[in-house]
């Protein structure tokens, strides 16, 4: 973090007791991964259950003219020398109008409002980082993307900072993974209650936490 930004300064936190946590969105999980959570989320001797607001996709069309914009200059040229799944993104991306951005704009405002009153005077907000393990190697990605977003683009979309940690093994023998969320600019206090989450996973599952590599 340092080298990203050269003024960070690490967290002091000695103790997962000092942070007023939320949990939300476990009922998005697979059964087993649920259950992974379920088992790290208590080692926050303050959490408790929160609603937290989903992003929608409302605000999707800000993102998708980023990402148009990021490709403007290359991809007219050398539309052929992308990959059919990222080709395919890009022509959508492209296809968003001036209007379709603004009213994503206007409904990211609304969203950020509506994350700020939710989380109140909680610190972190604990969540799935996806609610499957990880798939095949094979499968089409755009067959899955809209889940496999569901829970890191809202952040994406705040800019908060999130941390995905291992939480044990889930559907398959393949790992589970919780998400920890903290507002923006608290990157810092992120990483330190990560790190001490991490050692806790790691002291209370033993061996069972160690994902298997699927066949």
């Amino acid at each position: 973090m340092r080298a990203l930004a050269p003024p960070f300064e690490p967290a002091g936190l000695s103790s997962l007791d000092e942070l007023a946590v939320g949990v939300a969105w476990l009922d998005g999980c697979d059964p087993l991964v649920r259950a992974r959570l379920e088992e790290a989320a208590p080692h926050f001797p303050r959490a408790s259950a929160v609603e937290f607001p989903h992003a929608g996709g409302a605000d999707y069309a800000v993102f998708m003219r980023e990402a148009a914009d990021v490709h403007r200059g290359l991809f007219p040229e050398h539309a052929e020398e992308y990959g059919d799944n990222v080709r395919t993104k890009l022509e959508r991306c492209f296809a968003v109008s001036d209007g379709e951005v603004e009213a994503g704009v206007r409904a990211r405002a609304e969203y950020r409002h509506r994350c700020e009153d939710a989380l109140g005077e909680l610190e972190l907000l604990v969540t799935p980082t996806i609610g499957f393990v990880p798939p095949p190697d094979d499968v089409d990605e755009l067959t899955i993307r809209e889940r496999a977003i569901r829970f890191t683009y809202p952040f994406d979309s705040l800019g908060w900072p999130a941390l995905a940690l291992p939480c044990g093994p889930a559907e398959d023998g393949l790992a589970a993974s919780v998400q920890l969320v903290g507002r923006r600019g608290e990157d810092a206090l992120v990483l330190a209650a990560g790190s001490l989450l991490a050692s806790l996973v790691r002291g209370t599952a033993g061996d069972s936490a160690m994902p298997k590599t699927r066949e």
